[in-house]
């Protein structure tokens, strides 16, 4: 079987987290990505109102080579495998989340000075 390949765009909603030591050295970040449809008879998209929160890992010596600058707020373009995986809620029910794999690259696209960008899509 394959894997999911996505390119995405998206706002961080949080600040990266380093976590781990030497092999298991990661920074992880949730990213928002906004659904956005096709306006009828145009080239252009709104959004759909509707919101997929990816949570991202960038591994080891990649932290430094793309991921080494992220902050709250930016606006990324990823390349990443995606994988999806349950998780015990505090509730006692299950949950569903989108993960990254595998990072293959990470371009930022905008970054907010301020927490303006705080407030709702990008």
């Amino acid at each position: 079987m394959g894997q999911v390949k996505a390119q995405f765009d998206g706002k961080v909603v949080a600040a990266p987290e380093l976590r781990g030591e030497g092999k298991s050295r990661r920074l992880q970040f949730p990213v928002y990505v906004n659904d956005r449809d096709k306006i009828q008879g145009t080239n252009d998209y709104q959004d759909s109102g509707l919101q997929t929160k990816i949570d991202v890992t960038v591994w080891g010596d990649k932290i430094e080579e793309m991921a080494s600058d992220i902050q709250k707020s930016d606006i990324l373009l990823i390349d990443a495998v995606l994988v999806e995986r349950e998780y015990d809620r505090k509730d006692g029910g299950k949950g569903r989340a989108l993960q990254t794999k595998f990072v293959n690259s990470i371009e930022l696209v905008k970054r907010f000075e301020n927490d303006a960008a705080d407030e709702g899509g990008f």
